[in-house]
């Protein structure tokens, strides 16, 4: 990732989030009582429209909300949620925290990597484990498909996330 003083004015001008985007996260400074608390949805707006939260992206959204470039780049390389880099079409993070291990979460993983070698090779999916806890112990193990939740990843339920993942 670019250190948030390389970049200049003259290469953000290429970034550019969308007119709606930057309106939606002027609107999210608004409405947040600290504008430090409205960055971490604003980066996940500027995501969504860029596709991924490249430096100039960072920084430009950092900029709309009103808080230093290193802020925004703290949250991009702590939370898997956020990407600095072009991702899979299907991306699928799977919790490694204490419920999720104990329900079999490292044999899912392996079992999903062995049966999606094709997929994975293709670069059309991406499986990675974390130990960011989503918040879904009781449904434990689950897992993260880009940006929805999927839990109780046994039996038919985990079968079907292979079958979806397959899909292309």
């Amino acid at each position: 990732m670019t250190e948030p003083s390389a970049i200049s004015a003259q290469s953000m001008a290429g970034a550019g989030l969308s007119e709606p985007t930057r309106a939606a996260i002027k609107h999210l400074v608004e409405i947040y009582p600290e504008r430090r608390t409205a960055l971490l949805p604003a980066l996940k707006l500027a995501q969504k429209d860029v596709g991924y939260l490249p430096p100039e992206a960072v920084a430009e959204t950092a900029d709309l909300v009103g808080v230093p470039h290193s802020a925004a780049f703290e949250l991009v390389t702590f939370y898997t949620m956020l990407n600095d880099a072009p991702q899979a079409a299907k991306k699928v993070v799977v919790c490694a925290q204490l419920p999720c291990a104990l329900r079999g979460a490292e044999a899912m993983i392996k079992e999903l990597h062995g049966r999606l070698r094709q997929e994975i090779d293709d670069g059309y999916v991406d499986v990675e484990r974390t130990s960011e806890c989503f918040g879904a112990c009781h449904r434990a193990p689950m897992a993260r498909l880009n940006d929805a939740y999927r839990e109780g990843l046994t039996g038919a339920a985990f079968e079907q996330l292979v079958e979806e993942l397959r899909q292309r």
